[in-house]
């Protein structure tokens, strides 16, 4: 290259370099810095009724028990079909020769002695009813699952605060204990005693904030969420259901419960085993056309055929139907059994829920209230000292606490007692 170009060259380069960056708006950069700050929008809490139809989608043993019907309702298409005919080639010879004496071909077609597909089909639409049952008791049992982990979390949350309250109020009782230990009104071993409170307020709040992890992993697991993320759910309704007394309760479980719906079809499709036993050693025939040639001649004829029952008569198998029948039966009475009396502690624990929750509702909470009020007043007045006033808001406080889980116990209770009498667990969106 000549040297007058490439001179040319490097000054373009070096003019280039020295030209101004352009630079953004200042505005721009503004918005920009506003747009990093703004915060993600937090999801809505979840509701109940929404947090039953995401747990329903997402049950693999809801598909499980779906694919057992399946399987049932193949069995009862399999029970209405006709067997294959059956194709036989017989053919004949001289035993002094190869000359073919005769060839015979016939067809049989297969037909069930009187009444045995009848009640082949009558078992299988039993157990099609029996796993329609077992799928509505897995149903039920997921939606009190769910209602029992939506109940804890969302009174776990107001459990906690009021704990963490807790937790501040022993440190400020701990810190005025100090200040007149180191004055020397009090002896020394009450703020040993107040540390030990303090102590003893966040190891409760620790131990409540585990639980609440913990309650919100198995929640999310139940709708087939990843656990560990963020999960807030809407506030729980307190309204009492009214309930009627127990013998009409054992009568609508009797005839709501799945369980018991279960193991009444179990028990007919047994029967219906036991006396198709009974009638399987009556002989199948098979019955159909025979064509052939005799020498040279053709010949057609009709045959038939059946089973001899000389030695197999189905003993043993009538035998374990007839046991199968009885332990069908046992299992019934026993589910009507277990339901009456899970029924009546249910509905004892419940009674007893609400007039615990309507404790605190008609005369502690307001007590507690009254309290802290009146000793902050005698404080104002001079009455009464500082760890006086600190002592009542934590007694309200913990009464706070008490009614809070009152009040679990009593959701906890109320969606028991409804999975005990066998009603759907839906809640109204």
């Amino acid at each position: 290259m000549p040297h007058r170009i490439r001179t040319w060259f490097l000054l373009a380069l070096m003019g280039f370099a020295l030209l101004p960056v352009p630079q953004a708006p200042a505005a721009d950069a503004e918005g920009q810095a506003a747009d990093a700050h703004i915060p993600t929008p937090q999801a809505s809490p979840l509701s109940l009724s929404e947090a039953e139809r995401l747990a329903v989608a997402a049950s693999p043993a809801l598909r499980a028990a779906a694919a057992r019907i399946r399987l049932e309702e193949g069995r009862l298409r399999q029970a209405g079909i006709l067997p294959n005919p059956e194709l036989a080639l017989d053919a004949n010879w001289f035993t002094h020769g190869l000359a073919e004496r005769e060839t015979i071909l016939s067809l049989r077609q297969p037909i069930s002695a009187h009444g045995k597909r009848g009640l082949d089909k009558q078992e299988a639409a039993e157990r099609i009813a029996m796993e329609r049952a077992d799928a509505e008791r897995a149903r039920l049992d997921l939606l009190l699952r769910v209602r029992e982990s939506f109940y804890r979390i969302g009174f776990l949350g107001r459990i906690l605060e009021v704990l963490r309250q807790n937790l501040e109020a022993a440190r400020e009782v701990e810190t005025a204990v100090e200040s007149r230990v180191a004055e020397g009104d009090v002896p020394a071993f009450d703020g040993l005693r107040a540390s030990v409170e303090v102590a003893r307020a966040e190891s409760r709040a620790r131990q409540a904030d585990g639980e609440m992890e913990a309650e919100t992993s198995v929640f999310g697991l139940l709708l087939g969420r990843t656990p560990g993320g963020p999960l807030t759910v809407a506030a729980s309704d307190l309204s009492d259901e009214p309930i009627a007394d127990l013998p009409a309760l054992v009568a609508r479980a009797l005839q709501k419960q799945p369980e018991i719906a279960a193991r009444e079809h179990a028990a007919r499709a047994a029967a219906i085993a036991y006396d198709r036993a009974r009638i399987d050693r009556r002989p199948d025939v098979a019955v159909g056309p025979t064509l052939g040639v005799d020498q040279g001649d053709s010949i057609v004829g009709i045959g038939l055929s059946f089973r001899l029952p000389a030695w197999d008569r189905g003993q043993g198998r009538i035998q374990s139907a007839e046991a199968a029948r009885d332990e069908a039966t046992a299992d019934l009475d026993a589910a009507r059994l277990a339901v009456s009396s899970l029924l009546a502690e249910a509905s004892g624990r419940y009674r007893a829920a609400i007039g615990r929750r309507r404790l605190y509702e008609e005369g502690l909470l307001k007590q507690a209230d009254e309290l802290v009020e009146l000793t902050r007043k005698s404080y104002e007045g001079g009455a009464s000292g500082i760890l006086d006033l600190l002592d009542a808001r934590r007694t309200a406080l913990a009464v706070k606490e008490e009614y809070y889980r009152a009040c679990l116990d009593s959701a906890l209770t109320a969606a028991q007692l409804r999975r005990a009498v066998g009603e759907s667990a839906w809640a109204a969106p």
